[in-house]
């Protein structure tokens, strides 16, 4: 995986179908055309970093092609994909290779020792940084 890891924000639901198996791709409207590596936080009623996931090359697509590929992961979930892209002509599907929990690092602890704020989609964290070496050292914990 190239450069830096990310800090993806995801909603709970969604994770738990990812961790489950259910859902193969995540879906982003704007995304790094590339592999990518990314710690992701989940959003509340959970605020923390909770696992580390690995996604393979993006799928570039129109909403309906994007929508299909949703479909074809959980069924129910076009018209809802669908909606996510509006307003867009194409967006990105990230499949996930690989997800490994951590052991959660909560949005307090990330505030006061890392001035963390969480993004809104995604954001590099910067290499070698202290926040960096944290959530590394958790990864290899639970390794």
């Amino acid at each position: 995986m190239s450069g830096a890891p990310l800090i993806l924000s995801l909603r709970p639901g969604p994770y738990a179908r990812l961790s489950e198996g259910t859902k193969q791709h995540e879906f982003r409207r704007r995304f790094p055309n590339e592999e990518t590596s990314a710690f992701l936080y989940l959003a509340a009623p959970i605020s923390a970093v909770v696992a580390y996931a690995e996604f393979g090359r993006p799928i570039i697509g129109t909403p309906e092609e994007l929508a299909a590929i949703a479909e074809k992961d959980e069924a129910g979930s076009y018209a809802d994909t669908l909606d996510y892209f509006q307003g867009v002509s194409k967006g990105y599907a990230l499949p996930l290779l690989s997800l490994r929990e951590i052991e959660p690092m909560p949005l307090t602890e990330l505030r006061d020792l890392f001035g963390f704020r969480p993004p809104l989609s995604y954001r590099r964290v910067e290499a070698g940084s202290p926040l960096e070496l944290e959530l590394k050292k958790k990864l290899e914990k639970r390794g």
